[in-house]
């Protein structure tokens, strides 16, 4: 087939991360996190293979396989979602995710399930977003206007990410960013209604300019 007519290759996204960054992101996650430099320069260095593996692979347009949304397990089905908390201004730490009571849908009235339900919840199942060792998630609460907080870590993730790109050859590549939607899951003690507070979260990166 020519070149030029080849079907190009990505992928969904998230990619395994290494055990030693696990490990680190654990402690990380757990408050015991000493060495931030440290952090940032073994990050760096683990994004910088995983484009190389995906070269070597034969993926086209490869990403940074969203190790900047920390995991501190194998397995982590939240990682998507929970990196956000700390880049929101606005939240308050509420209740233990896996505490907060089940909801039931009714007719007109659809509402999404707990946490608390489910393999998601069992430390053992291996999907669990609260596995052993690692502190049980707490979910934020709005009680404020929501500000965008993460002009320095996302900065950090591009960083890592050109750098990969670079040295591995490639000239083009994507990232990944959680829609304004999932924000449904979050507590809200501040805007009026539920839309208006969904709207406020997809607002709230775009309210400043960003850096540089």
């Amino acid at each position: 087939m020519n070149e030029g007519n080849r079907i190009l290759t990505t992928h969904v996204g998230s990619l395994p991360r290494p055990d030693d960054l696990i490990a680190l992101n654990r402690s990380r996650l757990n408050g015991e996190m000493t060495d931030e430099e440290g952090y940032r320069k073994k990050l760096g260095l683990a994004v910088v293979d995983v484009v190389r593996r995906q070269k070597e692979i034969g993926i086209d347009i490869c990403g940074d396989g969203e190790f900047g949304k920390a995991m501190g397990q194998r397995r982590n089905f939240g990682a998507w979602w929970s990196y956000s908390f700390q880049r929101l201004g606005g939240l308050e730490l509420g209740e233990d995710l896996y505490k907060i009571p089940g909801r039931k849908s009714a007719p007109g009235a659809v509402q999404l399930t707990a946490f608390r339900t489910g393999a998601y919840s069992d430390p053992d199942a291996g999907i669990a977003t609260n596995p052993k060792g690692v502190k049980a998630m707490r979910l934020p609460v709005c009680v404020a206007p929501l500000t965008y907080e993460g002009y320095d870590a996302v900065a950090a993730d591009i960083e890592h990410f050109k750098a990969a790109l670079d040295a591995a050859g490639l000239a083009e590549g994507f990232m990944t960013s959680i829609a304004p939607g999932s924000a449904s899951r979050l507590g809200n003690r501040y805007y009026k209604t539920e839309e208006e507070f969904i709207y406020a979260c997809a607002r709230s990166p775009a309210s400043t300019s960003m850096p540089g």
